[in-house]
């Protein structure tokens, strides 16, 4: 990903964060001299990206050739102590993607499970997933491609002395990588059961950790996680028909195919369902004629017609794991496409490395790219950039038309809550007084105001400079610059 690279040559801490936090970046990844994130740190002397590399995760060994360059090419002597001695690892985690396995957990029987497990004595079923089963238990590995291969029920007869909670609590972490075991210490001996025969050695061995703990009064607190809740070769099987990798694994437990351009993308129902409503609409439906079904009943085929493969495998890499690659090239249409299939998480991410890369030159672009997307975070994020530079900003004439386009609106949707607002029937005053505070509040979160902002932050350049002569002289002028490129597009709008 080339802009991390960029980020640590320029000491972008801030955009740095961004894309290992949220866009779950690989801070190893190398480049095309084979030179990593680190090394570009260590060179230019960010001391404080060095550190912050190290404790995401960064490979550092000076006995290695990658080592000995970081060691040799620090441009301090600070740098090199902080390789010497580096920090202890911290945990990063973008917290939506949690948050998605574990609504494919809880939502499970009406999420497109294809699994039930049968526990208890008292037969309790849980509906669960089988791919996320496969992938991260060695019992479930050999038992649904060995014994109950194509089976949509297994009966775990040799754990019928475990209690269902604690299954329940086993599967979720299976899901979320998390598990409160503080608040269900009671069951402890039967999650560590269940976690040993099922060959989940982390789990099992944060538990065994944490035992001599749960005696403690404060031990309601005590979580297990593991450091990212992630599944980094579940997104290989969907898109390795289009890598040519020949997998056989790519077909297992697949419900869905789509077919972009010539390539086959093998998914499954539950992910993709979970981080996009436009496609669970596709599947909810039979309408829609980009959705057919194959003779058996088991494969769901979505054709798409409007975006490139190797695009669609990016946006697949995000629904699979959280993260993708982003690069100043895939950027822009991967924020559209997001936004077309309303994977909010991808659009998020992208809409705040946009933000993070405004520059004088592609400002206003990013403004009306944030309008037609309806993304008030990052209209903000550019108005203040162009305020804070209005002197320098190109495609004025842009941001000109931008203004006149936002009046336009700003005026018909005034005109429209004043005329709900003057009915004065007794009968449906009540009503509409309603009707006008819901207009009013889809107005506020619906856009931004352009012209206002602009001068609220040209304000608040004023305030932070103490309202000294040279910074209130500036405001009137940009002031009086706006009034110009309106009234030279046919506006008359009175300041």
């Amino acid at each position: 990903m080339g802009d991390i690279f960029t980020a640590c040559k320029q000491g972008d801490l801030q955009r740095i964060k961004l894309l290992v936090e949220e866009m779950m970046c690989d801070v190893n990844v190398t480049d095309k001299w084979n030179s990593t994130p680190l090394y570009y740190a260590c060179l230019s002397g960010y001391d404080d990206i060095v550190v912050y590399l190290l404790q995401a995760g960064a490979k550092y060994d000076q006995c290695n050739f990658s080592g000995e360059r970081c060691m040799n090419c620090a441009l301090t002597d600070r740098t090199r102590r902080i390789l010497r001695n580096p920090p202890k690892r911290k945990t990063f985690q973008s917290t939506h993607f949690r948050e998605t396995m574990a609504f494919m957990f809880r939502e499970g029987y009406q999420n497109y499970s294809d699994v039930c497990l049968v526990v208890g004595s008292e037969n309790y079923r849980i509906y669960a997933h089988k791919l996320i089963l496969y992938r991260q238990s060695p019992y479930f590995a050999h038992s649904l491609l060995g014994p109950n291969r194509g089976k949509d029920f297994l009966y775990l007869k040799h754990f019928k002395e475990s209690s269902v909670e604690a299954w329940i609590q086993v599967l979720k972490y299976m899901y979320t990588q998390q598990l409160k075991i503080g608040k269900y210490r009671h069951i402890y001996e039967d999650i560590l059961h269940i976690s040993r025969r099922l060959g989940l050695q982390d789990l099992t061995t944060q538990l065994r950790a944490v035992c001599k703990k749960l005696a403690k009064k404060n031990a309601d607190t005590i979580l297990i996680e593991t450091e990212t809740c992630t599944y980094p070769d579940i997104a290989d099987i969907a898109i390795s028909d289009f890598n040519s990798e020949g997998r056989k694994e790519r077909q297992y437990f697949a419900d869905l195919c789509f077919l972009v351009e010539t390539h086959r993308f093998y998914c499954h129902k539950g992910f993709v369902v979970a981080q996009s409503p436009y496609f669970s609409a596709l599947l909810d439906s039979e309408q829609f004629l980009e959705v057919t079904t194959s003779n058996r009943g088991k494969l769901t085929f979505i054709t798409l017609s409007n975006v490139k493969a190797d695009t669609f495998a990016l946006l697949l890499k995000f629904i699979y794991t959280g993260n993708t690659e982003i690069t100043p090239e895939t950027l822009q249409d991967l924020l559209f496409y997001s936004d077309h299939y309303m994977i909010h998480g991808l659009k998020v991410g992208c809409g705040d490395l946009l933000a993070s890369q405004l520059d004088t030159a592609n400002a206003v672009q990013t403004l009306s790219l944030a309008r037609m997307l309806m993304m008030s975070k990052l209209q903000h994020a550019a108005l203040k950039f162009i305020a804070y530079n209005f002197e320098n900003i190109l495609d004025k004439e842009v941001l000109a038309k931008i203004l006149v386009l936002d009046e336009v609106s700003n005026r018909s949707n005034r005109l429209v809550r004043i005329s709900e607002s003057s009915v004065d029937s007794d009968l449906h005053k009540e009503r509409d007084e309603e009707q006008y505070e819901e207009n009013s509040i889809d107005y506020k979160d619906a856009g931004v105001d352009v012209q206002l902002d602009l001068r609220l932050y040209f304000r608040e350049i004023t305030n932070k400079q103490r309202h000294t002569a040279e910074a209130q002289e500036r405001e009137e002028k940009c002031v009086r610059e706006l009034q110009t490129m309106l009234c030279n597009h046919g506006n008359t709008t009175s300041y």
